[in-house]
């Protein structure tokens, strides 16, 4: 295959030249020529498999700042820069600018051949190593619809790309192909748009949309066409390969499609990750909000329940609470925008919105923050419904194996807890025993002593009774006593928890001085 090669000069004679040279060599294709920079940007929008860019030094007078510059956008693509002379001067400039070779303006055919193919090897293995990458990130899309025009969709949606800025790479999306706004309002003037990249469906990347996209307030911006019959070019297919490709290259990105349905943004709304229908506390609206989702299922596009609908513009002394807008659209309300008044009208006439905190601004952060949180939450709910299925469908799969292993598990729990009932009950009646041997031991003791102080003949009936109350309840009933002068026998029943047999323990003391 030919190494395809794109020309950026402006000198009549050097594309004479070049125009020669590709001609005798079946090695090369000259894909384009460039005569300015935005001829440039264009013929590399539209030549995706273009390998190396020759830019003139001469270019505007300005080539090696161009070089640099589209070195940089184009990672992937040898720029070689085109000199008077190819010296090692000239070899340092190129290096410095991100060039990988350098020509002379007047190079013979060998000479360009034999540079250009070895930078179109080093461009092959460049592309076969990022091909194999697959690291890349899967971005969030969140699509934000109107119930109908003028709900304030537009204005929610740059809200909540410029809220998640900073700590997320954002895109903003307008596609609203036929009356898109965001561009006035971040005061761009655009040149490029979304349906230019129809042609490029097939094969979008990272730098087609640095390309088309603007970079606004931290977050990059992909504007509607300026002129609203161009909406005709956009496709479906189109449309589902910018979403693969936003998805790529931004952490989230926020796309407005505003309040009418077309294939392309129904897509869109079908693919999305979170899709958010913007309407206002009146009847007008509410009733629209109804009538879209019912329409976006009757389609089969989305459900009622996978679309959160949001009021704006709520104010203290609307009629319509969001409990009655809930009744009204038939569905839930996750939350209400207040009115920004008067205040918040000129910021967005003055496209001063991004760079201006307002209570506007910090609802629907704290909107979109929410919802995030709740869908993560219920991704964890659902991964682990998904881990006690996979489990339950194990057991059940052990349990089938074989007939007499049905019911082990069954059978099992009861032995277990009746094992450890009983081990509970042995050691509960051992420490009874041992209370029980200990009050009678202490009662004898205690009668023991009395004996010794009264004497033998005064002391017996005396040593019985203290030996009596020394006996706590349930011990001192059944309790015997039996005294002489030369010791104390205690013998008291032990309440027994296991068997109903009488169990006795019986404790001897000698009298002290015998």
């Amino acid at each position: 295959m030919p190494i395809h090669v794109l020309l950026a000069t402006a000198d009549a004679a050097t594309i004479e030249h070049w125009t020669q040279v590709v001609a005798e060599a079946e090695q090369l294709a000259l894909d384009g020529v460039g005569r300015s920079l935005d001829e440039v940007q264009g013929l590399l929008l539209g030549n995706q498999e273009a390998e190396v860019l020759v830019i003139d030094e001469q270019l505007e007078e300005r080539g090696l700042e161009f070089a640099r510059l589209l070195s940089g956008a184009n990672p992937l693509m040898a720029v070689v820069l085109l000199a008077d002379q190819a010296g090692p001067a000239q070899a340092v400039e190129a290096m410095e600018v991100g060039a990988r070779a350098v020509l002379a303006r007047s190079a013979s055919l060998a000479d360009v051949v034999g540079r250009l193919e070895g930078v179109a090897q080093w461009v092959a293995a460049a592309r076969a190593s990022a091909s194999q990458d697959t690291t890349g990130r899967s971005g969030r899309i969140i699509v934000v619809a109107g119930a109908k025009g003028g709900v304030g969709a537009t204005t929610f949606a740059l809200l909540a790309a410029q809220s998640m800025v900073g700590v997320r790479s954002v895109g903003l999306v307008d596609f609203d192909l036929q009356a898109g706004d965001l561009a006035p309002y971040l005061g761009v003037q655009a040149r490029r748009s979304v349906v230019d990249l129809v042609q490029l469906a097939t094969n979008l990347s990272g730098r087609v949309l640095r390309e088309i996209t603007y970079e606004v307030h931290g977050l990059r911006l992909l504007t509607a066409p300026g002129h609203g019959e161009r909406a005709e070019e956009m496709t479906v297919r189109a449309a589902r390969a910018i979403a693969a490709a936003l998805r790529f290259q931004f952490d989230v990105s926020v796309v407005d499609v505003g309040d009418h349905l077309t294939e392309a943004s129904a897509a869109l709304i079908e693919d999305a990750d979170q899709v958010v229908l913007l309407t206002t506390p009146d009847l007008p609206s509410l009733r629209a909000a109804r009538r879209t989702l019912a329409l976006w299922e009757r389609l089969v596009v989305r459900s009622p329940g996978g679309v959160q609908v949001v009021i704006n513009r709520q104010t203290k002394t609307t009629e319509i609470t969001q409990q009655l807008a809930s009744r009204i659209v038939e569905t839930t309300i996750v939350g209400a925008i207040p009115d920004g008044g008067q205040g918040f009208e000129r910021l967005m006439n003055t496209a001063s919105v991004p760079q201006t905190p307002t209570p506007v601004g910090r609802a629907v952060a704290a909107l979109i923050a929410a919802q995030a949180k709740a869908q993560e939450a219920e991704a964890r709910a659902a991964s682990v419904d998904e881990a006690v299925e996979e489990i339950s469908a194990k057991r059940k799969g052990r349990r089938g194996r074989k007939k007499g292993d049905r019911g082990q598990s069954a059978l099992e729990t009861p032995v277990i807890v009746f094992g450890a009932l009983l081990l509970f009950l042995l050691f509960a009646q051992g420490l009874v025993y041992a209370t029980s041997f200990l009050l009678a031991r202490e009662a004898a003791h205690s009668a023991a002593r009395v004996i010794a102080v009264e004497g033998c003949s005064q002391g017996q009936s005396k040593a019985r009774q203290e030996a009596q109350d020394r006996l706590a309840s349930p011990w001192d009933r059944g309790a015997r006593v039996t005294t002489s002068c030369s010791s104390v026998t205690v013998e008291v029943e032990v309440p027994m928890m296991i068997t109903t047999s009488n169990t006795r323990a019986a404790v001897t003391v000698p009298v002290a001085g015998d």
